[in-house]
């Protein structure tokens, strides 16, 4: 086996001095802010990569579990505070510069003191602020295992050097990178490991579109024409004849010539076309190149309805919108928890553990298909009610509460309440 691969090594040159990929070396190469910052105002790809994703995440928002009154007041004390808009900003800058934070502000003069939630009654929250990366500086990260910021930075500075308590602080990370592969506080933007494909998704479509004035050139081959140039007089007098025939051409639609253009004394016309069969694949290849590294479905980042025989991108956008529920999951409702328990302080003015929420889908229903999950719902109850399964009270709640939370039918909440 050895001499085998020993062999086949001789033979292509693999793992052998003329092995082009052996002098390969990964280098990580920091992309400065500003670099960053011109990429996100000045090339809609890149910029399209940062915004899609945390729009996309509070798109639906979410949806509290508590009795009717319970949610109105969460809901309206996030409208005030702005938390959605304050949210999707910090996200973004989060993903732009690979990190940001969200500084919580109650009647505390001091925001180097803790803000602790047993003191915070109703109203107790005043702000939330976005503050991008270099807007503030992370401490050293707290290592006592038995610290509730154990992991994270144990205190924060602003830019003018006003110490922040970290429990005032919603830290969100752009591109995670381990504190063991160099990473800090914070971490990379997300354009840090796409900007090159990006650049070169770009610059195909820039190389082509630069092509087009090039797709047609009128080429003339002319008789003496270096001795004709080398005289001001014969340079004149040539500019002047072929400017006579170019207008002549665009209003008639001819080119007149002189000789039979076969002759040595005849000057022979040519027209060149460019060949852009397959460039139009090339460039996808990139745009399909990028969206994969960006992990965005080219349906959603393009815009574009998916080519070939049967292709809807269902489940292209699918897979994605399960992405993005997995990620609401598994990084937003965490770092949101603190704020959260501040809010639902700052609206009922008592701690409620028994309240809930939970995202709202991305993938919205059509009305044929929630007319067809209600008939198959509907039979399946009746089935219920007819075998005697289910005991009636306990089914008709159980069909109140789907057909209240099912949007089918405008105003049947309202009748439900009013028929009791």
């Amino acid at each position: 086996m050895w001499l085998a691969d020993r062999l086949a090594n001789l033979v292509t040159g693999l793992g052998g001095p003329r092995d082009k990929s052996a002098g390969n070396l990964h280098v990580h190469v920091p992309r400065a802010r500003a670099e960053l910052d011109a990429a996100y105002r000045d090339n809609w790809l890149a910029r399209k990569i940062v915004d899609v994703v945390p729009f996309d995440m509070l798109r639906e928002w979410r949806d509290w579990q508590a009795p009717p009154a319970e949610v109105a007041a969460i809901e309206a004390a996030e409208t005030a505070l702005g938390l959605r808009e304050v949210l999707l900003r910090a996200l973004r800058l989060a993903r732009l510069h690979g990190g940001a934070a969200i500084l919580i502000g109650d009647a505390s003069p001091d925001p180097a003191a803790p803000l602790r939630p047993e003191s915070l009654g109703q109203g107790g929250l005043r702000y939330l602020h976005v503050l991008g990366r270099h807007a503030i500086q992370a401490g050293e990260i707290e290592r006592d295992p038995l610290s509730p910021w154990f992991g994270e930075p144990a205190s924060y500075g602003l830019a003018g050097g006003q110490p922040v308590h970290p429990s005032r602080i919603l830290r969100l990370v752009g591109a995670p990178v381990p504190e063991e592969a160099g990473g800090d506080a914070f971490g990379d933007s997300v354009l840090q490991a796409l900007l090159e494909a990006v650049d070169h998704a770009t610059a195909a479509a820039a190389h082509i579109a630069a092509m087009l004035p090039e797709a047609k050139q009128d080429v003339i081959s002319v008789p003496g024409l270096s001795q004709a140039l080398s005289t001001d007089e014969g340079t004149r007098r040539l500019t002047e004849r072929f400017g006579y025939a170019a207008r002549m051409k665009s209003m008639f639609g001819m080119l007149l010539l002189e000789g039979d253009g076969r002759s040595p004394e005849g000057e022979r016309y040519q027209q060149k076309q460019l060949d852009f069969s397959g460039l139009p694949e090339v460039a996808r290849l990139f745009l399909q190149t990028a969206a994969g590294a960006a992990d965005i479905p080219v349906t959603r980042l393009l815009g574009q309805s998916p080519a070939g025989l049967n292709a809807t991108g269902d489940a292209d956008l699918r897979n994605y919108y399960d992405h993005i529920a997995a990620r609401q999951a598994v990084e937003l409702t965490p770092a949101l928890a603190r704020l959260d328990a501040l809010l639902v302080r700052h609206a009922l003015g008592r701690p409620a553990p028994e309240v809930w929420y939970a995202w709202r889908p991305l993938l919205q229903t059509s009305e044929r298909d929630k007319a067809e999950i209600g008939r198959l719902r509907a039979e399946t109850a009746a089935t219920l009610a007819r075998e005697a399964l289910c005991p009636r009270e306990v089914l008709a709640a159980g069909v109140e509460g789907w057909l209240v939370n099912a949007d089918l039918f405008p105003g049947i909440e309202a009748a439900y309440r009013k028929g009791r």
